[in-house]
């Protein structure tokens, strides 16, 4: 499944740096709230705004991981984002 960042979601990504995770911030716009990722959960979001169709696959491969170790958690936590409005599911 890919997807993509909805239409009226301001989003900032923010690289690594001196050791710190990278971090996303995102809003829906014009008056949501604002929402912090911090790590694996920016670079999930991340994975799957740049349309990854596989974004378990990748994560695990970026953290060197069996992919079967995160696959569920990253599934769920993908069915989150977009029920939260932060993704939405290409057609």
């Amino acid at each position: 499944m890919t997807h993509h960042i909805p239409h009226r979601l301001g989003h900032v990504t923010l690289p690594p740096e001196d050791g710190r995770p990278v971090v996303v911030y995102l809003m829906p716009l014009p008056d949501g709230d604002p929402v912090g990722l911090h790590g694996t959960a920016a670079l999930i979001w991340s994975i799957a705004a740049e349309g990854e169709p596989d974004v378990p696959a990748a994560l695990a491969e970026l953290l060197a991981v069996p992919v079967d170790t995160v696959r569920g958690d990253v599934e769920r936590f993908l069915t989150d984002l977009v029920a939260q409005g932060l993704l939405e599911e290409a057609r």
